[in-house]
């Protein structure tokens, strides 16, 4: 049984950022801004790595880097780390995140942005 999620999130894509690691790599960052229940504004970068050749790929591995800016004015940092899939013959991308808070805590996001929308939306779950 699942456990029912803490909070929701909705982000919007402010731009992307590339470039190559020393494995020779393409490199992605996807920039992100928005609101997160219990969080306030949130700002994030999801980051991705894949060779050239596999720029086609319908899964990989992802790191979540963020802030938090809470309402009694502290910042909360985030690094996280999971995985995406994209949904066949569409640009839909699903991606589940175990996130590492800077006050000890850990919660999961399970999200998905959609291409046309520009908007990463999910839900967090605590652990």
């Amino acid at each position: 049984m699942m456990a029912d999620p803490i909070g929701e999130f909705s982000l919007k894509h402010t731009g992307n950022t590339y470039g190559t690691n020393s494995d020779g790599e393409m490199t992605s960052s996807v920039n992100f801004q928005g609101e997160a229940t219990g969080f306030g504004t949130v700002w994030g970068t999801l980051i991705s790595s894949n060779a050239l050749s596999e720029t086609n790929a319908t899964s990989g591995e992802v790191q979540w880097v963020g802030e938090a800016f809470l309402e009694d004015g502290s910042v909360l940092g985030g690094i996280g780390n999971g995985t995406w899939e994209k949904s066949e013959n569409e640009h839909l991308w699903k991606l589940v995140v175990h996130v590492d808070l800077s006050n000890g805590e850990k919660h999961r996001s399970e999200g998905s942005i959609d291409l046309e929308s520009l908007i990463y939306t999910g839900k967090i779950y605590q652990g």
